[in-house]
C-alpha cells in the first residue's frame, strides 16, 4: 500500500493543484459575478463586456483538466476584475466626500439635540 501510495504520488500532487486551481477559479466567478450585479447598470459597456467574457473563458477552461490554461484564464478574469474594483473604490470614495472636502459627512458634526451631560462626581460615604 506504501509503494502505491508512493507511485502515485505525483499524479495526486497534480490532482490536487487542479481541483485548488478549480475551487479559486470558482470563487473567483462568483465575487466577480456577484460585483457585476452590485454596480449593475454603473458599469460601462466595454468592461461588462469584457469581464463576462473572461468570466465565460475560465467556466470553459474549468471544464478540462490543464492547469496551467486555468492559471492563465484566472489571471486573464483577475485582470478583468480589477477594473470593477477601480470602479466600486471611485464610487465609495465619491459618495462619502462631503461638501466641506471632509469624507463622512455628518459623522463628525456635533449634534444640539443630544441630551449628555459631562460631569464630575463625588462619592459620598456614609
Amino acid at each position: 500500500m506504501v509503494k502505491d501510495a508512493e507511485a502515485h504520488a505525483e499524479e495526486d500532487k497534480k490532482r490536487k493543484e487542479l481541483v485548488e486551481t478549480k475551487n479559486q477559479a470558482d470563487s473567483l466567478i462568483y465575487a466577480t459575478e456577484k460585483s457585476l450585479k452590485d454596480l449593475g447598470d454603473k458599469v460601462d459597456a466595454a468592461t461588462k463586456g469584457n469581464v463576462e467574457r473572461e468570466i465565460e473563458n475560465v467556466k470553459k477552461v474549468m471544464e478540462g483538466s490543464d492547469v496551467e490554461a486555468l492559471k492563465k484564464a484566472v489571471e486573464a478574469l483577475t485582470q478583468a476584475s480589477h477594473k470593477l474594483a477601480e470602479m466600486m473604490y471611485s464610487q465609495a470614495s465619491q459618495g462619502q466626500a462631503a461638501p466641506g472636502g471632509e469624507a463622512g459627512g455628518d459623522a463628525g458634526k456635533k449634534k444640539d439635540d443630544d441630551d449628555v451631560v459631562d460631569a464630575d462626581f463625588e462619592e459620598v460615604k456614609e
